[in-house]
């Protein structure tokens, strides 16, 4: 009987071991991703506009995508020397893998070369981070040009080295999958930052000067130095596209079990590889683009941007959390091969290997603690964080770690290992092209290396290092009359800025809103609770209908909303039109404004019932990815909504005093980053599940008629799924009252067409991915609601970020769809009784010192508390979900999208009844009609089946 416990014991532990004796590894294809996103996705993106600006477009661009083709194809063949041809063993370093295929001598070269570049990385990491610390709020309270806004590097070096000392302590290069993809999610998070801001500048005509050839040679530029600057852009780009030297280190944290795994590997390296460089080259281009010739060396850091400044801090906070994460990405394997080597010189040294137990969370994250490791681990930090002091060189330590790595790590090393692995001839065809490879990166890495120490030579004869204070201050006789000349400037600066803030033409105060604030207001609205119900819509319809509804749905909305731009202003006095219901009563007349107005706060009415619906649901979806993640995923984890719409409903009290939609912009950017970083997870989580082959069935035509689907069933389902998409597409609703934010010059018709462009398009386009990703993911059995739905189970940390993101964003949506409800009853209160101090007198309640002052009034305050306690309790009593939007969609999508618009477009241009465009437009409105009466008589009976079997206000 103990011999069987016995034998069962060994049994036990060792399915918890691999084949190699070590614990099992868990690492999949999508881990693997974020690992080298994390890797790959650095410092190297901020500074590729001014790479771009090098080189210019031809030489930039085929720059960076032939470095990226070069390191996909070697990284692809590197997967394959993980384990050894003949006995199959694994090879858990990438110096291991040398010794293996190339002998001890380039195992010295190799490792050599490896961690000093690892070490340089951090380094460099290091540098990046305490950049990102710095000067924006200088600049946004003291004015961009004038104020001297300079601060030493050196407090906030030290204030990231004495971080990276607590995260070093991880122990194993496995245990970082939730670090790793955090820092992958910033990463993307800050580059969406920068191309958002450039592509903002360049549609608004604020691009500065760029060429086919880069930066032109002149007085302030030779031909030599030209030269030099082209190498040391190379030596950028070839660091940003770099990852072989931790690419076994990440192939060996992944698990056993078919498939194998290089072919998992080359599956992570094309997905990172094409993320990067199509997130690079839009980072590069649009940066190049916005700034011209003359773009910064740190796209974020540099200054091409001062406002918004507190969306410039935000992209910096993201490059420094996704760097701390990125520096121990780096860092493990130099951590490793100390404490390895030193392991096994010292085998029975209890200060070097015995551990001792941590705990430091419940959900398994133990952590042991090492004497050795944890002096070892703070002696190396430390070193980088005085190194980096030393040399805090941004662009030219870029160049210099990307030209020394790229042609041993990323060229040569692999090559070699393949032709000994493939056992490749010398002198046949295929042994002639990668020694031709390998000749020309190793010429050009030698020009980058040689071009980058120059510029590190020039920029240090004037550098000071190890100062806390700025350099200013070592000076104080010969800056004492600038000091004083730009205390002046700065009082100028004041006055000429409260002159500014005067009264716009209708006598209200002066607008400040831009294309880029206006794409935000209406992205907030588009992208809202309707992307989760995407890929349900499209399982219903299938791919061809789909897609092509999606699409046709999109275009219509994107033509109407263009023509109500024109209709802001009056044709002939040139008055403003505040609301859509004003504009209405222009251009058609009294009883079409009646009708208008009927429609449209019913649907922002209930726009708002739905958000509060969906976040209630996200935060169900909390707790029960919680409980699934403990208990099992078959558990019985039920909970009641209704506490969370209370919750949400005291919010919104809090939120909806903010009195004008104009002063809602920061609101409504937050919200519009939240919108995109929810459906980037469940884009992500549904690409990893198609490309692991774990996808479920589709079909062209969408779910099956059979037993448990009837024909009919069917078809009423497919207008219900029109009506989520409809109310997708649909933002007319807030049109005008968005476009009357907007400054006035340029007009603000020509300003919100092109914000009209910008948001439809990325809506569109991400309603795309969402959708279709989605329905790839989960097949014709897709949930209403793709990431509450539980068609994800794990990571459930990710579902759970997920789901607060699209709780932060409908908080931010429901005051974007209210505020235009509080607007009309405080308008018509305070015309019908305009003496009322209850109703008009306001008290002034400062919250903030940055100009958001905000005044307290009585009326507000209890008609919009009590709007929201209305709509809380609606929303308790219909929870249903995709029901719900689909009637919103349904009611709203053909009067207030099309049937309006189209209206008011024939009566401003006078298009004669009967000519052939008056026909095209009454036709368009016709078909639109009929959808729009078939989608709403499929979602009120939608509503009254689930409605049978529901018990509403059930705590």
């Amino acid at each position: 009987m103990r011999s069987l416990e016995q034998e069962m014991g060994a049994w036990k532990v060792a399915e918890e071991m691999d084949d190699d004796g070590r614990s099992k590894r868990t690492g999949t294809m999508w881990t693997a991703s974020a690992h080298i996103i994390t890797a790959i996705v650095g410092s190297g993106v901020l500074s590729l506009a001014w790479s771009m600006a090098q080189l210019g477009w031809l030489a930039g661009v085929a720059t960076l995508f032939i470095f990226s083709a070069i390191s996909l194809y070697t990284s692809s063949l590197l997967a394959d020397c993980y384990r050894d041809p003949l006995s199959g063993n694994r090879n858990h370093t990438y110096m291991e893998t040398v010794k293996t295929f190339l002998g001890g001598s380039k195992y010295m070269v190799c490792g050599l070369v490896q961690y000093i570049f690892l070490c340089g990385v951090s380094v460099n990491y290091t540098i990046t981070a305490s950049i990102s610390m710095v000067k924006s709020n200088c600049f946004h309270k003291e004015g961009h040009g004038a104020a001297p806004c300079k601060f030493s590097n050196n407090p906030y070096m030290i204030a990231v080295g004495i971080t990276e000392i607590f995260l070093s302590q991880i122990r194993n290069f496995h245990k970082l999958s939730w670090l790793s993809v955090i820092a992958a999610i910033m990463s993307f998070s800050y580059a969406g930052i920068g191309i958002g801001l450039s592509f903002a500048k360049v549609v608004s005509g604020e691009g500065e000067k760029t060429s086919l050839t880069g930066v032109e040679i002149g007085l302030d530029l030779t031909a030599a130095d030209k030269t030099w600057r082209m190498f040391q852009a190379m030596g950028d780009m070839a660091l940003a596209v770099a990852y072989s030297f931790i690419l076994i280190e990440v192939q060996d944290t992944l698990r056993s079990s078919p498939p194998p795994e290089n072919k998992v590997m080359k599956k992570a390296n094309v997905v990172a590889t094409c993320a990067a460089t199509t997130l690079y080259m839009m980072c590069g281009c649009l940066g190049y683009a916005a700034q011209g010739n003359h773009a910064p060396g740190n796209l974020l850091t540099g200054f091409g941007f001062y406002e918004p400044f507190w969306l410039i801090d935000l992209a910096n906070i993201f490059i420094v959390v996704h760097l701390l994460g990125a520096y121990q990405v780096m860092a493990q394997p130099v951590f490793n091969l100390v404490e390895s080597w030193v392991g096994a010189r010292w085998p029975k040294s209890k200060f070097i290997n015995e551990e001792y137990p941590l705990s430091i969370g419940k959900n398994n994250l133990a952590n042991n603690l090492n004497k050795f490791r944890l002096i070892w681990r703070s002696a190396f930090v430390v070193v980088e964080t005085l190194i980096s002091m030393a040399f805090p060189f941004f662009n030219e330590i870029l160049a210099l770690l990307g030209s020394i790595s790229y042609w041993p790590l990323t060229v040569y090393f692999p090559l070699e290992m393949h032709i000994s692995r493939s056992k490749i001839k010398r002198g046949i065809t295929k042994w002639c092209c990668l020694q031709l490879l390998n000749l020309v990166c190793f010429l050009v890495g030698l020009a980058m290396a040689v071009s980058s120490i120059r510029g590190i030579s020039k920029v240090f004869h004037t550098f000071m290092p190890f100062t806390l204070i700025s350099r200013v201050q070592y000076f104080p006789h010969s800056f004492f009359f600038i000091f004083k000349e730009r205390k002046l400037q700065r009082k100028i600066i004041r006055i000429m800025r409260s002159l500014e803030q005067g009264m716009d033409d209708d006598g209200r105060s002066k607008r400040t809103g831009t294309m880029w604030t206006a794409s935000a207001h209406i992205i907030t609205a588009i992208v809202g609770s309707g992307v989760l119900s995407l890929a349900w819509a499209i399982a219903q319809m299938g791919w061809i209908v789909g897609v092509a509804t999606l699409f046709i749905f999109s275009v219509i909305t994107l033509y109407t909303s263009s023509l109500l731009a024109d209709c802001y202003r009056a044709p002939i006095s040139g008055n403003r039109n505040y609301t859509y219901m004003d504009t209405v009563k222009t251009f058609l007349g009294g009883s079409s404004y009646t009708a208008c107005g009927l429609v449209q706060y019913a649907l922002l009415s209930g726009l708002a019932i739905g958000y509060t619906i969906t976040a209630s649901i996200s935060m169900v979806a909390i707790s029960k990815s919680n409980c699934f993640h403990r208990e099992g995923h078959g558990a019985p984890c039920k909970f009641t909504n209704n506490p969370y719409m209370i919750a949400i409903g005291i919010t919104e009290i809090f939120l909806s005093q903010i009195p004008n939609f104009h002063k809602l912009s920061w609101l409504s950017i937050v919200a519009a980053i939240m919108s995109f970083s929810y459906a980037g997870i469940g884009m992500g989580l549904s690409f990893a599940k198609v490309v692991s082959e774990k996808g479920e069935k589709t079909t062209l035509t969408g779910v099956e008629i059979g037993l448990d689907l009837t024909a009919v069933e069917k078809t009423w389902r497919i207008f219900q799924a029109m009506g989520d998409m409809a109310l997708a597409c649909a933002y007319s609703a807030i049109l005008i009252e968005v476009q009357d934010t907007l400054r006035s010059s340029p007009p603000e018709n020509k300003v919100m067409k092109k914000a009209n462009v910008v948001a439809t398009c990325a809506a569109t386009t991400l309603y795309m991915m969402c959708g279709c990703l989605g329905y790839a993911a989960q097949g014709n059995h897709a949930p209403g609601n793709l990431l509450t739905g539980f068609g994800f189970y794990e990571p459930f940390w990710l579902i759970d970020l997920a789901n607060i993101f699209i709780v932060v964003h409908l908080l931010g949506a429901y005051q974007v769809v209210a505020q235009p409800v509080f607007n009309l009853v405080e308008s018509w209160a305070g015309a019908r009784w305009p003496k009322s101090k209850f109703i008009n007198e306001e008290y002034p309640l400062s919250i903030c010192k940055n100009n958001l002052a905000i005044s307290l009034n009585k009326f507000k305050l209890i008609w919009r508390s009590a709007f929201v306690v209305v709509v809380t309790l609606i929303s308790i009593a219909f929870p249903f979900f995709n029901e719900i939007l689909a009637l919103l969609g349904a009611i709203s999508y053909w009067p207030l999208t099309v049937y309006f618009p189209l209206e008011m477009h024939i009566s401003r241009s006078k298009i004669k009844r009967g000519t052939t465009k008056w026909c095209c437009l009454q036709l368009l409105n016709l078909v639109c009609f009929l959808i729009g009466l078939a989608m709403a008589v499929s979602s009120i009976r939608g509503i009254s089946k689930a409605f049978r079997t529901f018990n509403p206000f059930t705590l």
